[in-house]
């Protein structure tokens, strides 16, 4: 019986990560993806030089889920990209703004209710890759930047 226990508590994290149905999707389709989840308890223990400027960023994160993809290998180019565009503001995600960062253009959705944000979607584009980071929770807007290469600079785990 603890062994159950122990087994549920272990899965549970994960089958109650709740990221949008389009990345879950896009997951899916992607089968072998490099992909990345973090809880906030996950993004506090990467903090191992209890940076201030890092906590206020994370504080109000509950998950992410990053996925990147080699855009040749898995035949994604303008026209499905524009479909993914479409599936997120499909479930009422909105144009948040695009900017430009080390070669990358980013794209970013914003989901609300009620005014409070609940959650965020990076797409990262450059030539080679496509990457989506998926964030249930709140990011200070003026911070997003900081998150983008917080995460870029993660992949080499």
């Amino acid at each position: 019986m603890k062994k159950q226990i122990a087994i549920i508590l272990l899965i549970a994290p994960i089958l109650g990560y709740t990221q949008s149905k389009t990345t879950q999707q896009f997951h899916e389709e992607h089968e072998g993806a490099f992909v990345l989840f973090f809880y906030n308890n996950t993004l506090k223990m990467l903090n191992m030089e209890d940076n201030a400027e890092f906590e206020e960023l994370i504080k109000d994160i509950d998950k992410m889920k990053f996925i990147r993809v080699d855009k040749k290998d898995r035949g994604i180019d303008k026209n499905k990209f524009q479909q993914l565009v479409n599936q997120y503001h499909r479930e009422d995600f909105e144009d948040l703004m695009t900017m430009r960062q080390e070669g990358m253009n980013i794209n970013v959705y914003i989901k609300e209710k009620r005014g409070i944000t609940s959650g965020l979607v990076l797409l990262m584009d450059d030539d080679e890759s496509l990457s989506i980071l998926d964030i249930k929770g709140n990011v200070p807007l003026n911070k997003l930047a900081n998150l983008v290469s917080k995460v870029q600079g993660l992949e080499g785990f």
